[in-house]
This record gives C-alpha cells, structure tokens and sequence, in this order.
C-alpha cells in the first residue's frame, strides 16, 4: 500500500480525516481500507496533506477488510443455501414425476447435475461482480481477497462439465435441458442480470428444473411441458426481483441496470409478491384442468401466499430468504399433485 504523503510528519497516532470518492470516514493510518481504484486524500484542520492511491494486492490490503477463513470463503463463494435449495427441488421434481423416491445410486446422480450447475454459477456470479462487490460488498471471498479469482475460475468450468458429463449418462432430453440450464446461469452472470431482461434466466432456469427432472426418469409429460413454462415465470419474476432488492442501490452506483433499478424498491416489491401469490391463486385454479387435487395444490399454495402476504404487510429487508423456500415447498407439492 502506497504511503500517505505528509502523513508521517503530522502525528497521526489519532483518528484523521479520509475521504474517498467524496465520501468521508474517521480512520486510522493502521485501519485505512483497501478500495481499488479509490483515491484517499488526508485532511487535518480542513487542509489537504496529501493523496494517494490504495493499492489492493498488498498484504494490508486484505488484512483491512478481515477476509473469512479460507473455509468460510470457500463456502461463500459457492452460495450453498440456494445451490442445495435448488438441487432438492430438482430430486423432489424427479421423484414427483415417477411417484416415487429413486433410489440412492439414481439420487446422487441427479445430485451430480444440478448441485454442479448451481455452485458453478455461484462461482461465476462472483468472479463476474468482483469489482463492484469492492464497492458495495467488500466482505465477499474474492472483493476482500480471502480467496484469489482463479479458484472462482476454476470452479465454474469444472462445475458445469461434471454436471453436463453426468447428464449425458441420462436419456435423452436431458443433456440439451441440464445445459439450457447451464447456459441460463452463465447468461444471467456475463451480463443479463445488468439489464432488462435480468429475470429471463430465472424463467429458463425455473421451466427447465422439472422438464430436466422429467427427463431423468423417462416421464416428461405434455401437461408438466404446458403448464411449467407460464408457472415458472411468475415464479422467476417473484424470486429474481425479491433476489435483487437488497442491491438496487449498489447496482445503481455500479451502473447496472436491472429491472429492479428499472422498477425502484417500492414496484419491485410489490411485483415480486404479487407475482409469488398469483402463482399459487393461478395453480390453484388449473388444477383440475390438469387432473390435480385441489386440496393438494392449495395445501402448497398457502405458505406462498401467506408468506407474499405476510411481507406485503411487514416488509422485510431480504425477503428472498422467506420467499424461496415457500417457493420450493410449492413447487415440490405441485410437481408431487401431477397425475
């Protein structure tokens, strides 16, 4: 990290003034925080005693935003709550679709293709959001330099070819849906969660999950081919706008330009539930076109709609943390109510 001019013929054992971007903090010399890019200049008495830039490959530069254990990182990098999340819905949608549970070996091979695919977008997602992540997340693995970017590098390529390796063990159409799914993810992470079309790879990846799971087991139905796609989008509005909301803000300062930073806090949240709720109405009211028990399907309905309802009364900071797993317990009921 490059020396504060003047700084040390002034005595700053205290606190002193920092300011960065036009933004200003109290600091101490030993607490100056790494920000690439950033320019620093030091302030005593309201007059300005130097300016220098903060380099973030040096030593002190990580140890300024307390980088996670190696370990931690590790886990952070690959979002494991919603990659396992989402790898239990794919089994759930597997078994939904044969009526019964596969067996051990089948089930760790559907594992094999989608828990891949999720810890490789992950991983992208990351190493593609590093330099704004310095900005608005600096604790993040890679933005804090816990964990260097070729390991997110490695991660995703590697990740993606196991899962898409494991797919081609499966009936056909399964390697063409796990790579639509892929390729959704690497969409959404390259560039399309920037702009209007952010929500277009949760709808791909949403209405590709049970299509995949269907093929797995050789029961891809035309009613699951019908019905997913409409019931997905509803699904992927609600989830990707609930996703984005914690990070309008940042996004804004990063130049993105997602239908969240399109839409403003206030419609974004008001879209994602209400998206989440009339998907859980709209079920309910198809399922007796598509043979369904309504009693069933409004038994997976409710906590959608009572959670959507629940945070349109009591809004909630994250409400992607409630909304998912409702989502999934929906999905999994609705995938299990298909005749």
């Amino acid at each position: 990290m490059s020396r504060l001019p003047g700084a040390g013929r002034h005595g700053t054992d205290g606190l002193i003034g920092l300011v960065c971007n036009g933004q200003a903090g109290g600091r101490s010399l030993g607490q100056v925080c790494a920000l690439e890019g950033g320019r620093w200049r030091l302030e005593r008495g309201g007059e300005t005693r130097g300016l220098s830039r903060v380099s973030p490959s040096g030593e002190e530069a990580r140890a300024a935003v307390s980088p996670l254990p190696t370990l931690r990182a590790a886990l952070a990098l690959l979002h494991p709550g919603p990659s396992l999340l989402v790898t239990a819905c794919f089994v759930a949608a597997a078994a939904a679709a044969r009526h019964r549970l596969p067996d051990p070996v089948t089930a760790l091979r559907l594992v094999a293709i989608m828990l891949p695919i999720q810890l490789a977008i992950g991983a992208l997602n990351d190493l593609c959001d590093r330099d704004l992540d310095r900005l608005v997340k600096p604790w993040k693995p890679l933005a804090s330099g816990a964990l260097s970017p070729v390991v997110a590098g490695g991660i995703a390529p590697v990740g993606f070819a196991v899962a898409l390796g494991m797919a081609a063990t499966f009936p056909l159409p399964t390697l063409p849906l796990a790579a639509a799914c892929a390729a959704a993810g690497i969409g959404y992470d390259l560039g399309l969660k920037r702009g209007a079309l952010s929500w277009l790879p949760y709808w791909v990846g949403f209405a590709c999950l049970p299509l995949t799971a269907g093929a797995t087991v050789q029961h891809l139905t035309l009613r699951v081919v019908i019905a997913a796609p409409p019931l997905a989008l509803a699904l992927a509005l609600s989830l990707q706008l609930a996703n984005s909301l914690p990070d309008i803000e940042g996004d804004r300062r990063g130049g993105a330009g997602g239908l969240a930073v399109r839409l403003g806090a206030v419609w974004s949240r008001r879209l994602s539930l209400g998206m989440a709720a009339l998907a859980g109405v709209a079920a309910t009211v198809a399922a007796p076109a598509l043979g369904q028990p309504v009693p069933v399907v409004i038994a997976g309905a409710l906590p959608l709609v009572g959670v959507s309802a629940t945070l349109a009364l009591r809004p909630f900071p994250r409400p992607f943390l409630l909304l998912a797993p409702a989502v999934g317990i929906f999905t999994a009921v609705w995938l299990l109510a298909l005749p």
